[in-house]
């Protein structure tokens, strides 16, 4: 079911840990909650690689042994698909390789790394690379350059990487969007987390405003230098006040509310909406109901109307609007 790879075996050499192999490791000895953590994945379990795993193991093809360690319990490190496919398949003791080592770094780096320095089924490599910097250099404090050299990534890469990362989590810190790595990057050049953590509410306002109007790095980037302009006296007020005149400018308008169209006079409006009800009345099929509510409406539409007229309204005219278009009967 599961057989020994000389990649894990390079692999686990080169990580610099110490490992035994065994084919005497039963399914309850596993921790509790063995197929809910996976560091190396989105989510835990992906069902269509445990199906495809558990068909080829029932055709008789073993897959490689999965990475633990051994604690109280087994912990599982690596092969969390494959573990479950073996379960599926009715398997109740299975091979393994077995970590030794007492350094949680070590172990979270074999948790995050194993799936793209073994070419397993891989998560996108953006996806992998922020998940590293994410756990092995933010949570843990791990170098950069540790991480490339374990990782097979370019150090100043995984610098600029981890450098971005950490200013957006201090922007969401503050109130502030998820922004892209490059207009972040922008930012850190302009100004420092000191001033984001003093004057919050105009800042989580300017990055909000970046993001609805949904600027590349490049078109941010005068906006931002215009924001963050170095100022003899930083205040809320000062921020503020550039955030409001960034606001009113012409491309700003535009990127935040859409290009208006011409603007028509207002009696070429209301010629369309009076055409609009003529239309509307010779598609009814039978009297509306409420016909007086209608009249009163056309009786103030019609006075509004008349004060604008250059002809005086006839003395006779009648009072209640219908009498206009009702036909008297002794006619």
């Amino acid at each position: 079911m599961f057989t020994k790879d000389s990649r894990t075996e390079v692999f686990l050499t080169q990580m610099g840990v110490e490992f035994r192999y065994t084919n005497n490791v039963a399914f309850k000895e596993l921790a509790p909650g063995w197929d809910c953590k996976n560091l190396a994945r989105p989510t835990a379990k992906r069902e269509d690689a445990i199906l495809e795993y558990a068909t080829l193991m029932e055709a008789g093809s073993p897959a490689p042994a999965p990475i633990l360690h051994q604690a109280e319990m087994y912990d599982v490190l690596d092969g969390v698909q494959r573990l479950c496919a073996a379960q599926l398949g009715g398997a109740t003791k299975v091979s393994a390789y077995v970590v030794l080592s007492d350094s949680d770094d070590m172990l979270d780096s074999i948790r995050v790394l194993s799936n793209i320095r073994l070419q397993g089924r891989q998560e996108p490599p953006e996806w992998t690379r922020r998940r590293a910097v994410e756990i092995l250099v933010i949570q843990r404090g791990m170098s950069t350059a540790e991480v490339a050299r374990l990782g097979g990534w370019t150090p100043a890469d995984i610098a600029r990487l981890a450098e971005a990362m950490n200013w957006g989590f201090k922007i969401r810190c503050i109130g502030g969007p998820l922004l892209p790595d490059s207009v972040v990057e922008s930012v850190a050049k302009h100004t420092t987390q000191d001033i984001l953590t003093k004057y919050p509410k105009p800042m989580a306002a300017f990055f909000e405003t970046l993001k609805d109007g949904k600027f590349s790095a490049q078109d941010a980037e005068p906006i931002i230098e215009e924001f963050f302009a170095k100022t003899a006296k930083p205040s809320h007020d000062v921020y503020q006040g550039r955030l409001e005149q960034i606001r009113r400018s012409p491309e700003i308008e535009v990127r935040l509310k859409g290009r208006r169209g011409p603007v028509l006079p207002v009696d070429v409006k209301l010629r369309r909406a009076l055409r609009t009800v003529e239309t509307i009345i010779d598609e009814l099929d039978s009297p509306p109901l409420y016909i007086d509510e209608f009249f009163r409406l056309l009786n103030t539409i019609e006075r509004k109307l008349r004060t604008w007229s250059k002809h005086s309204p006839q003395a006779n005219e009648p009072r209640v609007p219908a009498d206009k278009w009702v036909k008297n009967e002794q006619d």
